[in-house]
């Protein structure tokens, strides 16, 4: 694949992220390579001659973060099939792949002549609504659409076979990627992230019999609302919100065709990863 122009996405909360956005622009001009970076960016550096906001012309996108400015630029990648390179600006960092010092000639060398392999992720989307809008990587939470004590009731279905009621916090159901998210700090388990599954995670429930579930990712779960005390919402990936109150009291979440893919040039162990994101990862 011709690498005609990259997408550069920051999140503007990491002000480390200007220089390193400068850095690599010029690299690519360097390569005669064009640039498109999102608003943000555009007005930090100032620099005429740069497409903004225009990632569909993009053959790769550089996403300049941590994992939650990752999970923002899939609006940007997901819907135009545009592999991500996440470069660690921030602490965790799951999906990031390099450091800042990473980043230098050879590195460009190798992403512009596409030596490097794609990790393809599962999204998920529910049923009735645009999937290149409203996706997710890691999870879709069903939760109390307003601050409160009260408990929240709710059963899910795998296709349309009851797996459980529960009272509590709410729902988790998240991918093999997203199961080191909110499901995990929920009880969840650890799924590698090859794994095309889905995890049900009760958020705090009020029953002891209440687990984790896991299910093929093929698997079609609706989750239904069973009181009506104020109402509940879903929220897909901590970003983006559906109401769930009168009519629309219940959604059903499905494997999306859509994608999420990035770049590795890494050769990665996933529990070596596991153990430096997390062990060490204390405060």
């Amino acid at each position: 694949m011709s690498v005609r122009c990259v997408g550069i996405h920051w999140n503007s909360t990491k002000k480390t992220g200007v220089d390193v956005a400068r850095r690599l622009t010029a690299l690519l001009s360097e390569k005669g390579v064009s640039v498109c970076v999102n608003d943000e960016l555009a007005g930090a550096l100032d620099a005429p001659g740069m497409h903004v906001n225009a990632f569909e012309r993009c053959q790769l996108l550089v996403v300049l973060g941590g994992d939650g400015t990752i999970l923002s630029a899939l609006d940007h990648a997901v819907p135009h099939d545009i592999p991500i390179l996440g470069v660690n600006l921030g602490r965790l960092g799951f999906l990031t792949e390099v450091e800042v010092s990473d980043l230098d000639g050879a590195l460009v060398d190798r992403l512009l002549a596409g030596d490097y392999d794609l990790d393809n992720r599962v999204t998920m989307c529910i049923e009735g609504q645009d999937d290149a809008k409203l996706f997710a990587l890691n999870d879709i939470v069903i939760t109390r659409s307003m601050p409160s004590v009260r408990i929240l009731s709710l059963e899910y279905e795998a296709d349309g076979t009851l797996v459980d009621c529960i009272s509590g916090d709410g729902l988790i159901v998240a991918t093999a990627t997203g199961s080191t998210a909110y499901s995990l700090s929920s009880g969840g388990p650890i799924i590698l992230p090859g794994l095309d599954c889905f995890v049900l995670t009760p958020i705090c429930p009020h029953t002891l019999n209440a687990r984790p579930v896991v299910l093929s990712s093929h698997h079609r779960i609706t989750v239904r609302m069973l009181d009506d005390r104020g109402g509940a919402q879903a929220v897909l990936d901590g970003r983006k919100v559906i109401p769930l109150a009168g009519e629309t009291r219940e959604i059903t979440i499905r494997r999306s065709e859509r994608q999420a893919r990035f770049v590795r040039i890494k050769d990665r162990n996933y529990f070596s990863l596991l153990h430096s994101k997390l062990s060490e990862w204390t405060h």
